[in-house]
């Protein structure tokens, strides 16, 4: 079996949809400035898609990210990435840290459409299979906005 065959569940809702595995669990949260959807793993990883509509730079979302992560763990190490979203271009950076003893690693995605900016954030740790990296690198490529679909100039 194809490792994509696993991704047998859909999200579409916000102008958004992805593809995701069935077995993991889902759950949203919505303000009005921005709706976050988590994907959580049957161990420690997960994935989360947040759509901020007030649309702030990719840069300084991949920033604030960082120090995040600084600031919760002892020492990180961080490496600017290139990785497209679908269709779309932005920003990415991949966090290493160490939790607990265990090695984990964060992979973060941007990109803006004319509605929102969108940030991804990946994360497992070096216990779990690497069928669990694979599978939120395949969420995150599967990834589709209406502007997709209808045209919207992407910024």
């Amino acid at each position: 079996m194809d490792i994509q065959d696993l991704l047998t569940e859909s999200y579409q809702q916000h102008g958004v949809s992805f593809s995701y595995p069935s077995g993991w669990t889902l759950t949203e949260q919505a303000s009005e400035e921005e709706i976050q959807v988590m994907v959580q793993s049957p161990g420690t990883g997960f994935w989360i898609l947040t759509l901020y509509f007030e649309r702030p730079a990719m840069d300084d979302l991949i920033q604030s990210a960082i120090e995040t992560y600084r600031d919760e763990y002892q020492a990180i190490d961080s490496f600017p990435s290139e990785q497209q979203v679908g269709a779309h271009v932005g920003s990415a950076v991949e966090i290493e840290f160490s939790c607990l003893d265990l090695m984990n690693t964060a992979s973060i995605r941007t990109f803006a459409t004319d509605r929102f900016t969108v940030l991804i954030l990946s994360q497992y740790s070096a216990e779990e299979s690497e069928q669990i990296s694979q599978l939120q690198q395949l969420m995150t490529q599967s990834i589709q906005c209406a502007e997709d679909f209808f045209g919207f100039e992407q910024t």
